[in-house]
């Protein structure tokens, strides 16, 4: 005959025992019900758990695109806001180069106009977003408009001042700028004045900025020019207008030599305006591009994010049945365990 041993300590280990797997199963479904997904994706899909693992890389990095094209609308929203100012410097200083007669009466005006539109060119082509200059180039770290009191004035200076037999500290106040011909101060322009404006001057003493745009990945196949930078022709065309009406003693021609500057700069200027213009458009486009690839990969983000529902989700309802199911199973085994814990012998002697 065979004999059972039992006692109550047996009986409550029994109960016990059950307890770790209850609650392990009740963290499982609450990670379930919290995440929308299984909580051990890999126990559950098995060999399919690949395809799973390619769709979250897809995800991340459609996604990590759509982000990146998020700082590049920021960028060139603040580039467009720049340029609107730059423009609008230019229309105000052509204006009053129109409504200004060309006689040694305005001319304070002009030249006064012309400094402080020097200044605010400076100031704009300096702007940064916070972490680089916009128009740098893919120069960015680097401040691209020298300050015209430095290394360009002294440039300007020094061809003035040789070119005309002026004072090489001060050429704009020089009595003699009122017996330059005006055949005299063409040539000039044209030539001496417009080369510090051009390479190698303009990099040398103006602006250290790179002249290759900086370009950024908008979508999984395609790249877009997403900067414009400060040695465009337009930039260079407003420093030299500028420079020619606030920095050649203007005030002190002879009218006809007067009126050989300020029809140049007129010239330059309207051309500058032009091309200023054309710069918006064409990161107008930009703008355009990165918003039409946004729209796209939004769009694959979402059917691939359902591609991982399908694969990983768990049915919200069919997880709180569980877990009601596996927190009554819990409540009822501490309830048997606290039962069996006060069963003695004892009470039965």
């Amino acid at each position: 005959m065979m004999s059972s041993y039992i006692s109550t300590l047996a009986w409550t280990n029994t109960a016990l025992n059950t307890l770790p797997k209850l609650q392990s199963d009740i963290s499982k479904v609450n990670t379930e019900i919290a995440t929308g997904r299984h909580a051990d994706v890999g126990l559950r899909l098995g060999i399919t758990t690949g395809r799973s693992v390619d769709l979250h890389i897809k995800e991340t990095a459609v996604q990590s695109l759509i982000d990146g094209n998020a700082l590049t609308t920021n960028q060139l929203s603040l580039t467009q806001n720049a340029l609107t100012d730059v423009a609008n410097t230019a229309n105000s200083f052509l204006q009053n180069l129109m409504s200004v007669p060309d006689t040694s009466g305005g001319a304070a005006s002009l030249e006064a106009h012309g400094k402080t539109s020097m200044s605010a060119l400076t100031a704009t082509l300096n702007i940064t977003d916070g972490k680089r200059f916009i128009f740098g180039g893919v120069n960015s770290s680097v401040k691209p408009a020298a300050e015209y009191g430095g290394t360009p004035k002294t440039a300007l200076n020094a061809a003035f001042a040789a070119k005309f037999g002026l004072d090489p500290i001060d050429p704009q106040n020089d009595p003699k700028i009122a017996t330059i011909a005006p055949a005299a101060m063409s040539s000039f322009l044209d030539t001496e004045f417009a080369a510090m404006f051009a390479d190698p001057a303009w990099g040398a003493n103006w602006s250290s900025a790179s002249s290759e745009n900086l370009t950024s990945r908008i979508s999984q196949n395609e790249r877009a020019t997403v900067s414009t930078n400060a040695n465009t022709q337009p930039m260079r065309d407003l420093a030299m207008a500028y420079a020619m009406v606030g920095e050649l003693g203007i005030g002190r021609m002879s009218t006809s030599t007067l009126q050989v500057v300020l029809d140049k700069a007129r010239i330059v200027v309207g051309a500058a305006i032009s091309g200023v213009t054309d710069t918006q458009a064409a990161l107008g486009v930009t703008e355009q591009r990165v918003a039409t690839s946004n729209e796209s990969m939004i769009r694959v983000v979402g059917a691939t994010q359902a591609q991982i529902s399908a694969l990983e989700g768990v049915d919200p309802a069919e997880a709180k049945t569980r877990m009601d199911t596996l927190t009554t199973q819990l409540q009822m085994s501490y309830a048997t365990t606290a039962k069996l814990m006060q069963l003695s012998i004892l009470n039965y002697v």
